[in-house]
């Protein structure tokens, strides 16, 4: 931590008074003028007409010049008052503006925000959740980190990261966690069948353990998709061929549109390439291939309060966003 001399400290100090002073000064300004009498312009501040009276002569003199015209009917402002006027009631609004921002944020317990999202929620929620955050809390600053969902633990685990959207199972000890929504499993591949890969099958519906025996490139272990894979498998008693472990979905995605195999993902990561006829979606036979998505964060938070509201503006915003059909594949749960 930086420390400051006592010289420094002092000027620092004294700088911060003369600004709180001048903001005074002008507020009492801005009053006189616009009451028209420093005895009005007291009632509405409710402050003493000495102190009122005292903080523009300190102006004044500070300027050099005299800021009113002073009489038994009415004060007016001299040339350089109006002038002052014109420039420091923009300011002074905007800051009660500031101001006034802060206060509610601060009484809502809601500050700076750091989110973890795992790919497919990133592409499908990032740009919604901050577009939000700022018409709500325009004085809090929002951080969104993208990885996968022991990425984004570890971040938590490190105090560098407060809450994370991710699709469980999400194995991690000591954390909660707020069941969003459900998402359909999709098995994708190359536009083209490309040379080395295994035949679909004519009609292209695939049974679970045929989607098994397939090449599949998936993250590696602990992942919740991984975890998912290897439930499906055990269910159907076939071991799943697992040709490639990679922990970049964009890598994966690339490697299917290559013919370098086949991928399960969502819809929420592949609705551009979709859109674009990069890779395809490979009907299935079973509809059993579904996860949650759900919102987590660390159970020894230090600001739980906060931590909750939070987590509830972000659960209201995901659904909706759910409700309203922008999460492609994504649908609330009935549990």
């Amino acid at each position: 931590m930086l420390m400051l001399s006592d010289d420094l400290q002092y000027a620092v100090s004294a700088w911060k008074a003369r600004l709180a002073m001048n903001l005074r000064s002008l507020r009492y300004f801005a009053a006189v003028v616009q009451a028209g009498s420093f005895t009005e312009a007291s009632r509405r501040l409710n402050i003493a007409q000495p102190a009122v009276s005292r903080q523009i002569q300190n102006l004044e003199v500070e300027l050099g010049v005299a800021l009113l015209i002073r009489s038994r009917r009415r004060v007016e402002p001299t040339g350089a008052g109006r002038y002052l006027l014109e420039r420091a009631m923009p300011l002074l609004l905007e800051l009660d503006r500031a101001k006034s921002v802060i206060s509610a944020q601060s009484k809502a317990h809601v500050g700076d925000l750091v989110i973890g999202l795992t790919t497919g929620e990133g592409l499908t929620f990032a740009s919604t959740l901050l577009q939000k955050w700022r018409e709500m809390f325009p004085a809090a600053k929002l951080t969104i980190l993208e990885g996968l969902a022991p990425l984004i633990f570890s971040g938590m685990r490190a105090g560098t990261i407060h809450v994370g959207i991710a699709p469980e199972p999400l194995a991690f000890d000591g954390i909660w966690t707020r069941r969003l929504f459900k998402e359909a499993l999709v098995l994708i591949a190359p536009t083209e069948t490309a040379a080395g890969l295994p035949s679909l099958g004519e009609t292209g519906l695939l049974t679970m353990p045929d989607l098994l025996r397939l090449p599949l490139i998936a993250p590696s272990e602990p992942n919740p998709l991984r975890r998912q894979i290897a439930m499906i498998s055990s269910r159907h008693g076939v071991p799943a061929h697992i040709s490639a472990e990679i922990d970049s979905m964009s890598i994966i995605k690339d490697l299917v549109s290559r013919g370098l195999g086949y991928a399960l993902t969502t819809h929420a990561h592949i609705a551009r390439e979709l859109e674009h006829g990069v890779l395809r979606v490979v009907p299935l036979a079973s509809p059993e291939l579904e996860r949650h998505v759900s919102l987590f964060g660390l159970r020894e938070g230090a600001e739980q309060a906060a931590e909750a509201r939070t987590a509830d503006f972000l659960e209201r915003l995901v659904l909706d966003t759910v409700d309203a059909g922008l999460w492609p594949g994504a649908f609330k749960h009935s549990d």
